[in-house]
């Protein structure tokens, strides 16, 4: 009967139903499970390796902003090694935050779900905190070397074999007043050399005024040199006169012609 429900028999069954042997059994999605259930499990790793770099970060940029007001002495060594003690702690977290985010691309490999997404987002908050790391390091090594610099030689005494580098910060400031010096004699010379030019316009005003007392001793002097620029003024205007007739001769002989 066409309209019957029941599954044709024979041959025929093989063709219509096929066989369920193609089909997933419990098995064979086991794989798949675990997958998941790793996944979930290296996730929770993460955020909790997440939170705690959130709040060592916290400490340790509060540590490296103040560590400029407890300088030297005893407190200024004791807050020296806890920077370096977070700052190993922290760096330990990061490298165990890359193993997780690692782990988690091997689980999802090939595979292009929301999980994908997932992980990048993880990748980009390690990123964020190695750079917010990295910058906090860089901030408090230049607050540590600034230290190191202004700080007098004896209370920097006690630090000597424990700080690294302060025997090196002690030479560059040995170079700083080095250079200090050298600038202090070339402004001393280039003072001598302002002084030697002054008693030089000095001489010359000398000379000026000598001979302006000449030339009022000597009132026929004075004479001739007055003639002699009268007569540099006549020949001015005797010239400039001449050239404005033939000026002057050129423009009308130009209009009537």
């Amino acid at each position: 009967m066409l309209g019957s429900s029941q599954p044709p028999v024979g041959r025929e069954c093989a063709v219509a139903y096929p066989s369920t042997a193609g089909t997933r059994s419990p098995a064979a999605s086991l794989p798949m499970g675990q997958d998941l259930h790793r996944w979930e499990d290296l996730r929770k790793q993460a955020r909790k390796l997440e939170g705690d770099l959130d709040i060592k970060l916290a400490a340790y940029g509060k540590l490296c902003s103040g560590y400029d007001g407890t300088f030297g002495g005893e407190s200024g060594l004791a807050s020296h090694q806890a920077a370096q003690a977070k700052a190993a702690e922290l760096e330990a977290l990061l490298a165990s935050l890359s193993d997780v985010n690692d782990s988690m691309s091997s689980t999802i490999a090939g595979a292009s779900d929301a999980r994908t997404h997932t992980l990048k987002r993880h990748r980009d908050i390690l990123q964020e905190y190695t750079q917010e790391f990295r910058r906090l390091s860089s901030a408090f090594g230049a607050a540590r070397d600034r230290a190191d610099l202004f700080t007098g030689s004896s209370d920097a005494a006690p630090l000597m074999g424990t700080l690294g580098g302060t025997g090196l910060l002690l030479r560059e400031r040995g170079i700083l007043h080095g250079a200090n010096t050298a600038l202090d004699d070339a402004f001393g010379q280039a003072q001598s050399v302002a002084g030697s030019l002054g008693e030089q316009r000095r001489l010359f005003d000398n000379v000026g005024n000598k001979l302006s007392h000449i030339v009022a001793r000597y009132p026929a002097v004075n004479g001739l040199l007055t003639a002699i620029r009268r007569k540099k003024s006549k020949d001015t205007l005797i010239l400039s006169a001449v050239i404005a007739g033939c000026t002057l001769f050129i423009i009308i002989y130009w209009l009537n012609k």
